[in-house]
């Protein structure tokens, strides 16, 4: 995802601001953009601070960067409403930068402060040296200036010390405020499990693209990295978990209780896709989101007790005798690790990278669906008259954009709407052409997987959505904000 709002350097890196230098808002330099120009540090927090406590200054600095009508002075483009709400988001934008380079400083701080109360303490307390002592009293200590529990002093020292020592880049990007504290977080916590020399790289993949990302997708970048740079050890931490997997039931308050399933991906992807089939087809079931979850537990319910008691309510279960079709669930590899000539992640739809044995396993049974993939890899669009996908472009719609294709959203696309991104003329199906407004078709480059939320934004709450040549869709805001999001990367390709 990227916003049309912000400045880049040539090689894709976010451009750092000039320390003391205030760029006033005017005619060419919307608001928003020159608050982006004010470098994180004294005089960014001075200006949020003027501007969060008198309205007249955000006001008038807001409206002076909107075109006028010349002559007669007036003003033109968006209402002065969305100006105003517009300008009040890029505040926030600016408060979340400060918030980051104010991260930035405690890690640092905290780092620091331990590692010196560890050495004052070692050297000024008689046997404080030996057995953990002098760094059990740090931790210690700083709990009780900080009003924290040792165990999360624990944690918050681990965390600076890794995000210090291990991860410069990381750190200077929270530090100019590109990365929020959650993304520096998740990318500490998703390294632990390689080795120093690895974390380079590690970097070096996916902190480029990291500004952009949300938290979530930041993950899933991290953890195919990871995977990729350590198939190895991937395999062996797979081999470990496969051993832990367990069926736990806790008691709740209300007379309720949680069930928790540790299962392989592949298992849990199984039973999920079951209980979706089950569900759908249950008098019980409500078709609303708030009542799928509910639905998949009536499912699990009705199993169970089926199993149990075989002169159970039949009625209760009428689709476990129809569900006789496989639940079509897909996985991603590439031709070489099927082939067993490198051993690069294969990818699991809905969970993400997969070591590449588990890959192959699932490649060879005929109850998966399988995605060969190459670098180039591309399909035929087919059947652009009808408004209804095929099942063959919704095969390959979902699985060119694994995701929703909303920018930022993260619900798998396999449970997502197929959306024209150019609307469909239902009238006069066929007329116009994907890339003008006279019709979109029924085209796999046409289609876009939408979540029911971002669908409504769409259709019905004033965002649209425009296709760019290169496979881009530019989502316009109702503020007027463009965001671009694009298919990423088959996880499999080259």
């Amino acid at each position: 995802m990227r916003s049309n709002s912000g400045p880049e350097r040539g090689d894709g890196l976010p451009v750092r601001p000039v320390p003391g230098v205030v760029a006033l808002p005017g005619p060419g330099l919307p608001f928003a953009r020159a608050l982006e120009q004010v470098a994180v540090g004294p005089m960014l927090l001075s200006l949020v601070q003027q501007l969060s406590a008198d309205e007249g200054l955000l006001r008038s600095w807001a409206l002076a960067s909107e075109p006028t009508n010349g002559a007669a002075g007036q003003k033109e483009g968006r209402p002065e409403s969305l100006v105003l709400a517009d300008a009040q988001l890029a505040v926030a934008q600016a408060c979340a930068r400060l918030e980051s380079a104010v991260a930035a400083l405690k890690a640092t701080a905290v780092a620091a402060a331990y590692a010196q109360i560890s050495a004052a303490t070692a050297e000024t307390v008689p046997g404080a040296a030996r057995g953990g002592g002098a760094e059990a009293s740090a931790q210690a200590e700083m709990a009780l200036a900080l009003r924290m529990t040792e165990r999360g002093t624990a944690a918050m020292v681990d965390g600076a010390l890794l995000l210090t020592t291990r991860h410069p880049g990381t750190r200077w990007l929270l530090a100019e405020g590109h990365l929020s504290p959650a993304h520096a977080r998740v990318v500490v916590d998703e390294a632990s499990v390689l080795g120093d020399a690895y974390v380079p790289a590690l970097e070096a993949a996916v902190l480029r693209r990291a500004p952009e990302r949300t938290v979530s997708e930041l993950r899933r970048d991290l953890r195919r990295a990871v995977a990729k740079l350590d198939p190895r050890g991937a395999a062996e931490r797979h081999a470990d978990a496969v051993r832990q997997r367990s069926v736990r039931v806790t008691p709740l308050p209300d007379g309720m209780a949680e069930i928790r399933a540790l299962l392989t991906a592949d298992e849990a992807q199984v039973v999920s896709g079951a209980l979706d089939r089950i569900a759908r087809d249950l008098p019980t079931a409500d078709r609303g989101f708030a009542g799928r979850a509910g639905s998949r537990a009536d499912a699990l319910v009705a199993v169970c007790s089926v199993l149990l008691d075989p002169a159970a309510d039949g009625d209760f279960l009428p689709a476990l005798t129809r569900t006789s079709s496989p639940v079509a669930v897909q996985v991603q590899i590439s031709a070489a690790t099927l082939l067993g000539l490198n051993e690069d992640p294969a990818h699991l739809a809905g969970h993400g990278p997969i070591p590449a044995d588990l890959g192959r396993l699932l490649a060879s049974d005929g109850t998966w669906q399988l995605a060969i993939t190459d670098p180039d890899g591309k399909l035929l669009d087919l059947h652009k008259l009808r408004y209804q996908p095929t099942a063959a472009q919704r095969a390959h719609v979902t699985a060119l954009w694994l995701h929703c294709g909303h920018p930022t959203c993260s619900v798998p696309a396999t449970r997502c709407d197929l959306d024209h991104t150019v609307p469909f003329n239902h009238e006069a199906p066929g007329t116009g052409d994907p890339d003008y407004p006279g019709g979109g078709h029924t085209t796999c480059r046409n289609l876009c997987p939408r979540c029911r939320l971002h669908h409504n934004l769409k259709t019905w709450w004033g965002w649209t959505t425009t296709p760019l040549p290169d496979g881009t869709i530019a989502h316009r805001t109702p503020l007027g904000r463009v965001y671009e999001a694009r298919p990423e990367a088959q996880p499999c390709a080259a």
